[in-house]
């Protein structure tokens, strides 16, 4: 299976302290190895402080690592030419945890789903429209819902529709950035079966960053550990949460076990 999405030995740090101290650097992703193939589904788990959230946005390309290369489709983001980071910024979108805070308040949900089509398409404004009330459908919202503002729906109505806005061009990976932690537990099952049904329908990859080893279990093939900056274990999804060994990973194992059976695994 082709590789999509590789992160190979990436090293990043920042500096820490005054205006007038030269600082401290501190090392927060040191050598991260992490491949995604097309159309396949990884976890990245972590406790906090581990770098999932700046290991989300090097993969996402919107810091640089200091050290490493981001590859897409075999081509390092940075050197690969200008056709190659466009070719990337269309083919992997990203669904964040804060959802008011990535939508504009005073857009419609249709103008927040037309972004990408008015980025990356060729559309008449007819065609857009058409194209902005299928993805409502496919997320599970009516065509109603198209003029109103994000102030208007709840919570797990808007992430849908930033998932529409996600998908809106056809992308061939989606980073789910602790899409589903803010939701409470019914909203979350409703989140997750769509985010199936969607992989499933689109053959869209995907890396689902999240602490909650049970979610991501629900919905990826396979699973990474991070800790302290470093993948310390990866291990296929439907392993027993006893076959992790990392004290880290055993913990969170642990805590997943506690409701090993969420809601929405269905009997």
């Amino acid at each position: 299976m082709q590789t999509l999405l590789s992160l190979q030995r990436v090293h990043k740090s920042y500096s820490r302290g005054g205006v007038f101290s030269r600082g401290e650097r501190i090392d927060v992703l040191k050598g991260v190895d992490l491949s995604l193939p097309e159309g396949g589904s990884v976890g990245l788990i972590g406790l906090s402080g581990s770098g999932k959230s700046t290991l989300s946005r090097v993969a996402l390309g919107i810091e640089r690592p200091d050290s490493g290369t981001v590859s897409y489709l075999g081509r390092d983001i940075r050197t690969g030419g200008r056709g190659c980071f466009a070719d990337f910024r269309r083919n992997v979108q990203v669904v964040f945890q804060n959802v008011p805070a990535s939508v504009n308040p005073r857009m419609t949900a249709a103008r927040i789903i037309a972004e990408p089509l008015s980025n990356f398409e060729s559309l008449t404004d007819k065609e857009t429209r058409e194209r902005v009330l299928e993805l409502l459908s496919d997320v599970g919202l009516k065509a109603t819902d198209a003029e109103k503002l994000p102030h208007e729906f709840s919570g797990g109505e808007l992430q849908r529709v930033c998932i529409a806005r996600a998908i809106a061009a056809r992308p061939r990976l989606i980073v789910y950035d602790e899409a589903v932690s803010s939701l409470d537990m019914i909203v979350q099952a409703q989140i997750l079966s769509l985010i199936e049904r969607l992989r499933a329908s689109l053959g869209t990859a995907s890396l689902f960053i999240s602490h909650d080893l049970r979610v991501v279990r629900s919905v990826c093939d396979d699973i990474a550990m991070l800790h302290e900056g470093r993948i310390v274990e990866r291990l296929p999804a439907g392993r027993p949460l006893s076959a992790w060994s990392h004290p880290a990973a055993v913990d969170i194992a642990r805590a997943a076990a506690r409701n090993l059976r969420p809601s929405w695994a269905g009997a």
